[in-house]
């Protein structure tokens, strides 16, 4: 068929609507962006997507396009195709080139694909049922108290750290007798006449009496 821009359709590829009239040809995303294509690369594509799925050769594809080959370059239709890929390749529609016989585009794969990822996508987990009674999964039963036992380990650990510090302060006082320092456990009752005429630091406890304390000098 020569393209003389008298035949208009709207054509549907996948997400993507193909134009064309008499002014022009373009390919209508579904965001409602479109690419202005020639009216050749309209033919290419809309002979394409006929035949979905089936290999169309070089040849047919330039008598739709352009009437006949001998008119055209070598690589015009080549140029063509990988302008429509530029930008069928934004909603992941490809044409595949088969080696020696021409081209093909796959629609049924899109379409296949898109059911499932729409369902994929509307998939949620459903809200948590506030009157279900059964019994959580072992897993978060087993961690959950695992948390618990962690909490209560590090509770009692720093209940025991703070009793300890608390009860094993001693505090010792010292006083003066004569020539000699005498000290003993706060709460000892200790009788200072012990050390007179001692010379010295003494430690009086009442469980182990009065001993010297020696410098290390």
């Amino acid at each position: 068929m020569a393209t003389n821009g008298t035949e208009c359709f709207d054509l549907r590829i996948g997400n993507c609507l193909l134009k064309r009239n008499e002014s022009g040809a373009q390919i209508q995303l579904d965001d409602e962006k479109s690419f202005s294509i020639t009216i050749p690369e309209s033919s290419v594509l809309k002979r394409l997507v006929e035949e979905d799925g089936q290999v169309v050769s070089r040849n047919d594809l330039i008598v739709d396009a352009w009437g006949r080959p001998d008119i055209i370059g070598p690589n015009s239709l080549p140029v063509a195709i990988t302008n429509l890929r530029k930008i069928l390749d934004l909603k992941n529609i490809k044409i595949t080139n088969v080696p020696r016989k021409g081209y093909r585009i796959d629609l049924s794969e899109i379409q296949c694909a898109q059911p499932q990822e729409s369902s994929s996508q509307k998939t949620t987990l459903p809200p948590p049922d506030n009157n279900d009674t059964s019994f959580p999964p072992i897993y978060e039963t087993w961690w959950e108290r695992a948390k618990l036992a962690i909490a209560i380990g590090a509770l009692l650990f720093c209940l025991y750290a703070a009793f300890y510090i608390v009860f094993s302060w001693v505090r010792v006082d010292c006083q003066k007798s004569g020539k000699a320092t005498l000290c003993s456990i706060q709460g000892d009752s200790v009788d200072p006449s012990i050390v007179n005429g001692k010379e010295g630091r003494f430690f009086y406890s009442s469980q182990s009496g009065l001993m010297e304390v020696k410098g290390n000098g």
